[in-house]
């Protein structure tokens, strides 16, 4: 059972996007029952942690210090940045900011 890119949960965000509230909601608690039956450590964090495997308190506490993303969130933010770059053709990697004495010119 994985988490990342599961096709329940992505056919119950599509449910929920066009309207169908109800069983969408099923299909989410489905999906978190299956989960939690599985009874596997779903945390991808290698870090010895008192946290590991409780997202709740993770999260919460990425959250608070704000200073980065927990692990499990990595591949998600960065397909996503790749998906954003590729709107201006890849070219992210070529980018090098104006200094502020080039801006206005």
């Amino acid at each position: 059972m994985k988490i990342d890119n599961n096709e329940l949960a992505k056919k119950q965000h599509e449910l929920d996007s066009k309207g169908f509230k109800r069983e969408a909601y099923e299909m989410k608690m489905e999906f978190l029952k299956q989960i939690e039956e599985s009874g596997m450590d779903h945390c991808p964090c290698k870090e010895a942690c008192p946290h590991h495997g409780n997202c709740y308190e993770c999260v919460t506490i990425h959250r608070g210090h704000r200073d980065h993303l927990p692990f499990c969130l990595w591949d998600m933010v960065n397909e996503k940045i790749y998906g954003i770059s590729r709107l201006t053709e890849g070219s992210l990697k070529d980018y090098a900011p104006c200094s502020d004495s080039e801006e206005g010119e």
